[in-house]
């Protein structure tokens, strides 16, 4: 029942009105003053409004109002008046109370206020709510999800956000690793300087050095001028060095007397350069595993490795897949030009048991996929890729009852019965289970049973 503070020092008067809104489904708090009503504040958790005298022994009702809103800025004032002065009144709805009464008034009209209240305080604590959803879903830029494992990476982000110690990240291919790094540089205390990024995979071996110290003129054929390598770019800021484990033994070298001491030469060069730069490492493969094969540098694992941070796969957070889909269908539908702008329940639900190898890259390439095929505003199970619901289904590559010829477009309908044939036979004929495997009700999955000649009609 909502609780309502009542702040009148006439007795007959607090009365009354505490019998009105008790029999309105209201528990009233009677105070005779102010300073009872304050004190009695920190007995009582939740207060739904207050009404409260302008006319009180020890403080004006102005005063209580402002005190009031002081400590909850939320809570639905209601202001009850003898004077009936318009500039009385003019002056008391400056300080914006909820509703303002001069008595003698209609308790009628009193009631329907505080519904009013009610109504308005349940709407803004559901907006707040929204708010605290949507900042912890989108808690760093692009970062999307709110599951347990990403709110571990939330609270690992924070705590390296405001130092220069080292960041190690890792995880497999298409997690999000590099925007991992980008929330770590934008939110920190670097976030004036540059943010510098680099695919050591991506660069052959032999022009590694050139990418990360930078070369002076006649280094090497090809060397018309001075480069200033990302390093350098860095300065200040942040260097973010993505698939680390690809360095070649030579460039790991210099990369630790870098790290440790702050300097190097260019490639060519003979003056010695002075960086201010932190280091955000990132890679998919075991480090450990290569330091013990010989094929990483101890050293160097030691001054990247300083902070480690674990990246989950998205088969570990499916909680995450569907604010995921919603973005990327919010991001690319319109440059898509796609009429498709939700998923519906079918599709989510496959979409949720896929397995992902490909991860967070590999759901947004589903969803533009899907988007582009798609005709209608809300894109079912058959506008998804064939191979991808059959996986989610536990068909895996080669479906049981015959693999399918490459380009061969299988009807949902064999797909839904294949699958029920091989949950049945994998779970020995155990409905419950295959209902539970299938995500489908157990009546359901008896009449589908039935249709197909496998069992009886079942229970109602």
């Amino acid at each position: 029942m909502p609780t309502v503070v009542v702040v009148e020092d006439d007795p007959s008067a607090s009365q009354v009105l505490a019998a009105v809104l008790r029999s309105r489904g209201y528990t009233p708090v009677v105070f005779a003053c102010a300073a009872a009503a304050l004190a009695g504040l920190d007995h009582h958790d939740e207060i739904d409004a207050a009404v409260i005298d302008l006319l009180l022994p020890d403080m004006s009702g102005e005063e209580l109002l402002l005190e009031l809103r002081r400590r909850l800025p939320e809570l639905p004032v209601i202001v009850l008046s003898a004077q009936e002065s318009v500039s009385r009144a003019v002056e008391i709805m400056k300080l914006r109370p909820f509703d303002y009464f001069v008595k003698p008034f209609d308790h009628e009209r009193l009631v329907r206020s505080l519904e009013a209240a009610s109504r308005e305080r349940e709407l803004t604590q559901r907006v707040r709510r929204l708010e605290r959803e949507v900042q912890d879903t989108f808690r760093f830029d692009q970062i999307i999800g709110q599951s347990a494992p990403m709110r571990r990476v939330y609270d690992q982000i924070e705590k390296v956000l405001n130092n220069r110690v080292p960041v190690f990240i890792h995880g497999q291919s298409g997690t999000g690793k590099e925007l991992v790094a980008k929330a770590i540089h934008y939110h920190g205390s670097r976030r004036s300087g540059p943010f510098v990024s680099l695919n050591c995979g991506a660069i052959a071996e032999g022009l590694q050095e050139s990418e990360l110290f930078g070369h002076e003129k006649g280094a090497f054929t090809g060397a018309v001028g001075l480069s200033r390598g990302r390093f350098e770019q860095a300065h200040r800021g942040t260097l973010f060095l993505d698939e680390v484990a690809e360095l070649s033994p030579a460039v790991q070298t210099r990369l630790l007397r870098v790290l440790q001491e702050g300097t190097f030469q260019r490639l060519g060069g003979t003056q010695t350069v002075t960086v201010d730069v932190r280091v955000i490492s990132a890679t998919h493969r075991d480090l450990d595993a290569m330091v013990a094969a010989g094929t990483f540098r101890q050293d160097l694992y030691y001054r990247l490795v300083v902070f480690p941070m674990e990246i989950p796969p998205l088969r570990e957070r499916p909680e995450d897949i569907p604010p995921l889909v919603a973005h990327f269908v919010r991001k690319h539908h319109k440059a898509l030009g796609s009429a498709a702008t939700t998923f519906a329940a079918d599709a989510m639900d496959i979409l949720c048991r896929y397995d992902w190898p490909g991860n967070v890259r590999e759901l947004e390439n589903i969803v533009v996929r899907t988007l582009v095929s798609g005709s209608h505003e809300t894109s079912g199970i058959d506008a998804l890729p064939p191979f991808l619901v059959m996986r989610a289904m536990g068909l895996g590559e080669a479906t049981p009852g015959g693999a399918s010829a490459p380009g061969e477009i299988i009807p949902l309908a064999q797909l839904e019965e294949r699958a029920i044939r091989h949950a049945m036979q994998v779970l020995n004929g155990n409905v419950s289970l295959a209902a539970k495997q299938l995500g489908l009700g157990r009546a359901t999955l008896y009449r589908k049973l039935a249709a197909l000649g496998l069992a009886g009609p079942g229970p109602a």
